[in-house]
């Protein structure tokens, strides 16, 4: 299960995107919630599900006086610390979620928070994956790089001049096996604020890595048109109904709208094709529909050929002179006869 590999052949692979469904704290704090979060990831085509694991203690401060909740968060909890702590997946989980994922045939997936939390997953985790407020904490990922595991990094409330510094860091340390996603941390994101063109950006600041996205807006057209942009990991919030009382449920997928994001990805994979021009069996046929140049009278040997002695139809002939060439064979010699009706072929001059 583990696949160090991924980042790797994602980058070889122009066609399949790695889908990640993003359960969040949507387990509640339920392991039997936690596999049915598992079981509609993998009825739904996810090649992955992440989960985040950290404790309170490693995340937040406990001092009431900086840690209060003003934004629309705050009727989970007042403060940070209690937030987190009410919301915690329990290390012990992290394990058995794992082995249910490979019974799943799913990979399992985690967002690590701090030395804790890496510790309890890092042999569960077959890529580690930073949250967008992580980015820059450098002391983390110094370690992760020590682990030599694939890095996902979400960079939602990252500047841009954070971003290369992101960049120089990697470079600094010689490792180069991330990811960079672009994301925006706003739950939910407004469509006005996704800026799903930065990509372009990305593509061009790190020309060796694999690009992604992270979605927050309530539709799935967004991650759809990531993936036209060139977007090769999508990552997407889910539960298991909207009404849930967890913190991530309002802007998260259903079943049904998870399942519908992920089908039409994959028609998109289909229809994106090749950076160079193809011609499918289909087309080669339906070609015959081009025009091919047909005698309007008998012809003889010898003559030269001017203008309005042959007329340009439909089907095109194989090895016939097709309309494009009409000023080649024009004020040509036939070097055999032509019957009226009958296409001009190549050997004919």
């Amino acid at each position: 299960m583990i696949r160090n590999n991924i980042l790797n052949n994602l980058k070889r692979n122009q066609k399949k995107v790695f889908i990640i469904a993003e359960a969040g704290s949507n387990h509640l704090g339920s392991l039997k919630r936690a596999f049915k979060l598992v079981d509609i990831a993998k009825e739904a085509g996810a090649d992955a599900i992440k989960f985040q694991s950290f404790s309170a203690n490693e995340i937040a401060t406990t001092n009431l006086k900086y840690n209060v909740i003003r934004n629309k968060f705050k009727k989970y909890s007042s403060n940070l610390h209690s937030f987190y702590k009410k919301y915690e997946l329990p290390m012990h989980f992290n394990e058995k979620i794992y082995k249910y994922c490979k019974k799943k045939k799913i990979i399992f997936l985690t967002s690590v928070f701090g030395f804790q939390s890496l510790k309890v997953t890092k042999k569960f985790n077959s890529i580690i994956k930073i949250a967008s407020f992580e980015s820059n904490y450098y002391e983390l990922l110094e370690k992760i790089i020590s682990l030599k595991k694939p890095i996902i990094i979400s960079t939602g409330c990252s500047l841009e001049n954070e971003i290369l510094d992101l960049k120089l860091f990697f470079k600094n340390k010689k490792y180069n096996n991330f990811c960079i996603m672009h994301c925006s941390s706003s739950y939910p994101l407004k469509f006005k604020d996704a800026n799903l063109r930065y990509i372009n950006v990305l593509k061009k600041n790190f020309p060796n890595n694999v690009i992604g996205y992270s979605d927050h807006t309530l539709s799935i057209s967004s991650s759809i048109a990531a993936v036209a942009l060139g977007a090769r990991i999508i990552e997407k919030h889910f539960t298991i109904s909207k009404k849930d009382k967890a913190p991530d449920s309002f802007f998260s997928l259903d079943k049904k709208e998870l399942k519908n994001m992920i089908s039409n990805i994959r028609e998109l994979e289909r229809s994106l094709g090749f950076e160079k021009k193809y011609i499918s069996k289909d087309i080669k046929i339906m070609r015959r529909g081009r025009r091919s140049y047909y005698a309007n009278n008998n012809y003889k040997k010898g003559e030269i050929i001017k203008q309005g002695m042959f007329s340009a139809l439909r089907p095109h002939v194989k090895k016939s002179f097709s309309a494009n060439n009409y000023f080649y064979f024009l004020n040509k010699k036939l070097k055999k006869s032509v019957k009226k009706n009958e296409p001009l072929m190549r050997n004919s001059i």
